[in-house]
């Protein structure tokens, strides 16, 4: 029985570690279908709108980072055809392409953006059609006429203010520990076990 002993700490040390290995594994890179035509477009997103990038404010630093880490872009709006847009409005997107993120976002270029979520909190994101305006002649043909912005900026929801964002970096946080925990707590079972059969013996 004691012989048996290092052979079983040796099999749970090997399937402990493939496991571990495959939780830590990255995320594959994201996948669009096909982009949705303007009338689709319409009927689906919360806000449409041209405008030009102000800003862009990346994450803030932390210990744990993740390609689904939201970026800020605040826009300068000029034309809008669907939803409640202010003349300078914050468009949210990931800061990765890997996840799904809207990385060609350039300070003082114009796009025409398509964002859904709520209207106090826009998102965007690499599938959902954003081009820059040179490139968005063919969607402007579509749309036709716009509407000019609210001369009000709406109050934005910050992601940065995280009372419950990092819910994807955190969980997988807690997994680590309570596997490490169970790791621990079975070295000091199996240092038990051994010592009351070394007294035993």
């Amino acid at each position: 029985m004691r012989k048996l002993l290092p052979k079983f700490f040796l099999i749970y040390l090997v399937v402990f570690g493939t496991w571990f290995m495959v939780e830590r594994e990255p995320v594959h890179a994201c996948s669009c279908a096909t982009t949705p035509n303007i009338e689709d477009q319409l009927n689906r997103k919360t806000a449409i709108f041209t405008g030009k990038v102000v800003s862009i404010t990346e994450p803030a630093k932390r210990n744990l980072v993740s390609t689904a880490d939201a970026v800020k872009v605040q826009f300068e709006v000029k034309t809008v055809w669907k939803g409640e847009v202010s003349s300078q409005t914050t468009v949210y997107t990931t800061r990765s392409s890997a996840s799904c993120g809207y990385e060609n976002f350039d300070v003082n270029e114009e796009f025409i953006v398509f964002a859904y979520g709520e209207p106090d909190h826009l998102e965007t994101g690499l599938c959902e059609g954003n081009k820059t305006l040179a490139a968005a002649q063919e969607d402007l043909k579509v749309l036709g006429e716009g509407y000019e912005p609210a001369k009000i900026t709406l109050p934005q929801k910050d992601p940065s203010d995280t009372s419950s964002d990092n819910k994807g970096t955190d969980s997988s946080f807690i997994i680590i520990i309570i596997a490490l925990a169970a790791f621990l707590t079975l070295l000091i079972l199996l240092a038990v076990s051994l010592k009351r059969r070394g007294k035993k013996l």
